[in-house]
């Protein structure tokens, strides 16, 4: 397996498998949330979105469409969305200190095979009690916690200067495919075979991604028993090689970073916008505009798909610009990190006066989620220029405290919409979202920096 293809390609293929495996089972429960609810037992959900997006096709669906077993109003839904990052937020900075200082490796394939084991008991703990799978939905979190910032460390090790936007991005853009996939083969599976698979089949998965872990991937390629010797050369040459002493972490310093709060502002309002909008697309496609679960599934997913294949061009298209010399890497980094929040904010200010037009409304949402895939070629990198060596440490940190949004976001939306299910209700969620994005942008492009900082090295 993977024979005639370089370590550092194979490395990043395994990544992005395990980081697309990390998203399906984080955000299935966005789309099963659909099938899982009883919408027709709860009072006020279907009164006012008839008198104001009644669509022909619509009558006929709410005839011939099951509902759930369960009965949680919009607060509920939102709670069981959520929780997850109850954990996330916990164990971020864990995640990032383990991988800096004793590898990556094995403490991603224990957590990996850890949240899958949480995905297969979910449907147990959902009829148990909605207590009970809040705190399914917790364990996850605190499993997948562990997970994102370890990654940086390792990229930090196998990607060449050259490559770095390019093979980042890749690996990173496994969570626009899990989220394609995740949202796809959830409605699907959930069509055809009820909500519980989804959490059977998907938690199953966690075996086979972890053993291809396992097989492939080494925390540097000093480490790997495959590579040859040039590559390993070319690799040493170009990226960040660690102290071999442990360098103390510099707390103070980088609480009073100003490219670390910059940073902290864009990963706050990428995290509002993304997370608002994977948690309440799929609810505002059934109440508003009235799809199907099939067609919200195929439809909800479809943003995603596009952010992911605009990820991969606007990396290709910066890694480009670098080796050219056409652009220094800092205006990369601020115009990509412009154009994935500015584009979104646009997009959903218009959204936000469309109405009930369907083809209009889907078209701009499609934009405005797909615009955000160049924030891996943005802000997403931007942990790996101002400080390589504690890039883990820093991505826990900043994910840590940025992950209050991941939550806030849609209890905010279902705050907003409870019991008020209108377009007047979600154009205040969208212009919101909008600001924010807006805010976020002006302030990486004023105090954002790519220049190592000074603390960062051995020397100080």
């Amino acid at each position: 397996m993977f024979e005639g293809i370089p370590a550092r390609y194979a490395v990043a293929v395994v990544a992005f498998v395990n980081f697309l495996y990390v998203y399906m089972v984080r955000l299935n429960v966005n789309i099963v949330i659909v099938a899982m609810v009883n919408y027709t037992a709860i009072p006020h959900t279907n009164i006012t979105t008839a008198e104001e997006c009644g669509h022909p096709e619509a009558a006929v669906t709410q005839v011939t469409q099951k509902d759930g077993e369960f009965v949680w109003d919009e607060k509920i839904q939102s709670l069981v969305s959520v929780s997850f990052f109850w954990g996330y937020i916990i164990t971020q900075l864990i995640g990032g200190r383990i991988a800096e200082r004793f590898g990556t490796k094995y403490m991603f394939a224990g957590a990996q095979m850890t949240a899958g084991l949480v995905t297969i008991g979910l449907p147990v703990l959902a009829r148990t009690g909605t207590e009970f799978f809040v705190a399914g939905r917790v364990l996850l979190g605190l499993a997948q916690g562990v997970i994102v910032p370890s990654i940086q460390p390792l990229v930090a090790k196998w990607a060449p200067s050259g490559e770095r936007s390019s093979i980042s991005t890749f690996i990173f853009s496994g969570a626009q495919v899990g989220t394609v996939l995740g949202i796809t083969c959830s409605g699907l599976i959930a069509d055809f075979f009820g909500w519980e698979a989804v959490f059977y089949i998907q938690g199953s998965l966690a075996a086979v991604v972890v053993g291809l872990w396992l097989y492939v991937v080494y925390d540097s390629p000093e480490l790997h028993p495959r590579i040859s010797a040039k590559e390993k050369d070319y690799i040493k040459s170009s990226t960040f090689t660690p102290s071999s002493k442990r360098l103390a972490v510099p707390w103070m310093s980088i609480a009073t970073s100003i490219p670390c709060w910059a940073l902290l502002v864009a990963t706050l309002g990428n995290n509002w916008a993304f997370y608002m909008l994977i948690t309440q697309l799929p609810i505002y496609m059934k109440t508003i505009l009235h799809f199907d679960m099939k067609s919200n599934a195929l439809l909800s997913a479809l943003p995603y798909l596009v952010m992911w294949i605009l990820s991969l061009l606007v990396a290709q298209f910066a890694d480009l610009t670098a080796r050219r010399g056409w652009a220094t890497t800092n205006v990369i980094r601020k115009t990509a990190n412009t154009i994935a929040k500015l584009g979104p904010a646009l997009c959903l200010l218009m959204v936000s006066f469309t109405g009930c037009d369907r083809l209009s409304t889907l078209v701009l949402l499609v934009m405005a989620v797909g615009l955000q895939g160049a924030v891996f070629s943005g802000f997403l990198m931007n942990h790996l220029d101002v400080a390589p060596y504690f890039s883990g440490t820093i991505y826990g940190i900043i994910s840590g405290l940025a992950s209050v949004n991941s939550w806030l976001a849609p209890l905010v939306v279902a705050s907003l919409t409870e019991a008020q299910q209108t377009l007047a209700q979600w154009r205040i969620a969208f212009l919101l979202c909008s600001s924010i994005l807006v805010i976020d942008a002006f302030v990486f492009l004023l105090f954002g920096s790519t220049e190592r900082q000074p603390w960062d090295k051995e020397n100080n």
